[in-house]
This record gives structure tokens, C-alpha cells and sequence, in this order.
């Protein structure tokens, strides 16, 4: 039996997670988003897709949430970096958001 140290364990964890960055920056630059910086969890690229899929009908939190079985909160905390660096809108009605690509 082989024990493993952490340093290796990081090492081989870092390497492997460059994949999702990968297909992040693909997808952002395929929607024409020129800044990263917005997008940096593959939560948001889902969230993405998703209103990418849905056009100008859009998405409320709580469909987002749904969708992607995180609570309305979680799902807030990762729309509004998008929403500051313009890469999706809101529109308020009433006390309920729905979520747009711009």
C-alpha cells in the first residue's frame, strides 16, 4: 500500500482541474463574453447556459435554482459578480428577478 503525501495529492488534483476552466473560457468565448473575470465557478457556466437556452423569456431565481438544485440564495451570490461585470441583466417585478443574457 502506497501512502500518498498531500503535496502529490494537490499536485495531481491542480493538474486535473484545469479542465473545467478550459471548457468555461471556451463557452465564454462562444458567447462573446471578453471578460473572465465574471465568470470563475462552473456554477456560473451552468447558470449561463441555462439563460442562454431560455433567450429573451429568461429565468427567474427561483427557476435557476431549480434547475440547477441549489437554493435561491446560492444561486443569487453567483448571479450578481455576472450582473456587475454585464453579463446578464435583471428585471425586477415585484419582489421576484428574472435573470436575462444581455
Amino acid at each position: 500500500m502506497k501512502l500518498v503525501s498531500f503535496t502529490e495529492y494537490s499536485d495531481k488534483s491542480l493538474k486535473r482541474s484545469s479542465a473545467p476552466l478550459d471548457s468555461l473560457r471556451t463557452l465564454a468565448t462562444a458567447m462573446g463574453i471578453n471578460n473572465h473575470a465574471a465568470v470563475n465557478v462552473p456554477e456560473q457556466e451552468i447558470i449561463l447556459q441555462l439563460l442562454k437556452e431560455h433567450g429573451d423569456k429568461g429565468l427567474s431565481t427561483r427557476e435557476l435554482a431549480n434547475c440547477c438544485g441549489m437554493s435561491i440564495y446560492k444561486i443569487r451570490h453567483l448571479l450578481l459578480p455576472l450582473e456587475k461585470y454585464g453579463q446578464v441583466s435583471r428585471n425586477k417585478m415585484q419582489k421576484h428577478h428574472r435573470w436575462f443574457l444581455p
